[in-house]
């Protein structure tokens, strides 16, 4: 189960009211546990938008959801309503605290005792958000209960409902219980998709389904087979997104049995101009055919993981690069450098390490590059000058990379990049 963390979200704003206007909710003023006092004696359970002021999510809903006047009606009637600001200090900060909220917004639905009815994680539009406040009176089923039911009835369509919901049910759950759910879950896939797959499969709230719980790197897949067989009716009826899925999944699969030094990573190669054609039409591989590009790049792979051979490598991608001419961009560059690295585990000769720091200085030079890319070069750049004891130039790309990281929105992974660079640095002044 991934670690769910405090999503941060800069904004420029100041001091914006989160309260509800106009016909939507109608947020109570006072304290939590007076709300909970007032939600007993009106027989209502009680809402918590827990929030920061700095949350862009936190805000597109306080504007988008909460001011809705159907909302508004439906929470009105049914609970007291408040917001509680994290980051202030006192009862609101400690309440937050005591109910484990480390994601914006948490939204977390309680009876008047203060026990917890349901929780939320993340911002959720109009339609999501009253399905599980109704949930939270009893008015539809709870996740639990609708699980039981399709376990219980074998029903295609609940258990199709169920699927759905998982995504958002699960995400709010942590350690042990996620991990339960997770497996869950993941066999309640697998006795749909085996009883749904036919004509009937083929429609857009399946393939979300498919795209969110299907392992994307397992050969032979049971379901990404289907797709492959059906492409043509995907595509007629749900766009180009099966393609784009179908890439994914063989792109994952030929660079798993690359990289474990497996031949038959061809077999799946070949598809490219086969059965999967027009799914890798889609994608842009500038000058050269789709199943040149990837050829380049899963061959220097093998050559790498299997034969060990890094000569052959610079050689292929020397010509790779060349051969995008005009197309060839940061990640191609950083892309290359990486896996050279990597697959090597480092055990490259000053010359190789040289042509290593020569496509990631490239990779550099471009602008737009992701955030993540541009540290991850950045960091490695730095890997490749203290293995040629090129020291100053070593601290020099790792104090980038450690700047930044500033700009990422999630603490947490600032957090985490930053004590990895710090730790190269500590290592890096031993090595001098």
């Amino acid at each position: 189960m991934r670690k769910y963390v405090m999503m941060i979200c800069f904004s420029l704003f100041m001091g914006w009211s989160m309260s509800g206007q106009g016909q939507g909710i109608k947020f109570f003023e006072g304290t939590f546990d007076e709300a909970l006092a007032k939600a007993k004696q009106e027989k209502k359970l009680v809402f918590v938008d827990f929030y920061a002021t700095w949350c862009g999510p936190c805000k597109q809903m306080a504007e988008k959801v909460f001011t809705d006047e159907e909302v508004g009606k439906f929470m009105n009637e049914r609970f007291v309503c408040m917001q509680i600001d994290v980051e202030k200090t006192g009862w609101q900060k400690e309440t937050a605290e005591k109910f484990n909220v480390t994601v914006l917004p948490t939204l977390i639905f309680f009876k008047g005792d203060a026990s917890v009815v349901s929780r939320l994680a993340g911002a959720r539009e109009k339609a999501d958000f009253l399905n599980l406040a109704k949930v939270a009176t009893g008015e539809q089923l709870s996740f639990e209960k609708l699980y039981d039911r399709a376990k219980s009835k074998k029903d295609l369509a609940d258990m199709q409902l169920v699927l759905k919901q998982a995504p958002e049910y699960v995400g709010g759950l942590q350690g042990m219980e996620a991990q339960k759910w997770i497996v869950r879950i993941d066999k309640l896939y697998n006795e749909y998709t085996k009883a749904k797959m036919g004509p009937d499969f083929i429609n857009k709230e399946d393939f979300q389904i498919v795209s969110k719980f299907n392992k994307k790197s397992v050969k032979d897949d049971a379901v990404m087979e289907f797709m492959v067989k059906n492409l043509e009716t995907y595509m007629n009826k749900l766009g180009e997104a099966p393609g784009i899925l179908l890439v994914e999944y063989n792109n994952n699969v030929i660079g798993e049995l690359a990289r474990a030094g497996k031949d038959e990573y061809k077999k799946y190669l070949e598809r490219i101009n086969t059965e999967l054609e027009a799914a890798y039409a889609i994608m842009p591989t500038g000058t050269l055919t789709p199943y040149e590009k990837f050829k380049y790049y899963y061959d220097g792979m093998y050559l790498l993981s299997y034969k060990k051979d890094v000569t052959s490598y610079v050689e292929l991608m020397t010509k790779y690069l060349a051969a995008l001419g005009d197309q060839v961009g940061a990640n191609d560059y950083g892309e290359i450098a990486q896996n050279m690295y990597v697959m090597s585990k480092g055990k490259l000769n000053n010359e190789q390490l040289g042509q290593v720091k020569d496509w990631l200085v490239k990779a550099m030079q471009y602008e737009g590059t992701g955030l993540i890319d541009r540290i991850n070069f950045v960091t490695m750049l730095g890997d490749t000058y203290k293995a040629l004891k090129e020291f100053d130039k070593a601290k020099e790309a790792y104090n980038q990379g450690y700047m930044e990281a500033l700009q990422i929105e999630n603490k947490m992974r600032v957090a985490q990049i930053q004590m990895i660079i710090k730790r190269k640095l500590q290592a890096l002044e031993l090595a001098k």
